[in-house]
């Protein structure tokens, strides 16, 4: 924040990378001379719709008592954006696992008789 007046001021986005001295009112976003002189567009997202993206997913699931999360992704598999899929974000291999018990010993009861 700078000078005064009732309004935050903040560094350009382009502050650091290009050096430049301009100030704005909303947080993280290019002054008017970076986007007069095309800054905004070098780093500006693919020409990609957001609905052909990729959705990252946990999925639970148990095995034994035991939940598991498995990473998966729901992706669109067409242009109109009506149809996904889900499938596994990493391939699944079968690791071993250890048996374990969550049964705990009681507690201990004093001896009445010495």
């Amino acid at each position: 924040m700078s000078g005064s007046g009732g309004f935050y001021k903040y560094r350009c986005k382009y502050f650091y990378t290009h050096n430049c001295p301009n100030w704005v009112y909303v947080n993280n976003s290019p002054c008017a001379n970076c986007c007069a002189e095309g800054r905004e567009v070098d780093g500006a997202a693919s020409e990609i719709p957001q609905s052909r993206y990729s959705h990252d997913i946990c999925v639970p699931r148990v095995e034994d008592g035991v939940v598991h999360y498995t990473l998966m992704e729901i992706v669109n598999t067409d242009e109109s954006g009506n149809q996904w899929t889900l499938r596994y974000k990493v391939n699944q291999t079968q690791v071993p696992t250890v048996m374990t018990t969550s049964a705990t010993p009681g507690p201990p009861v004093p001896a009445t008789s010495y």
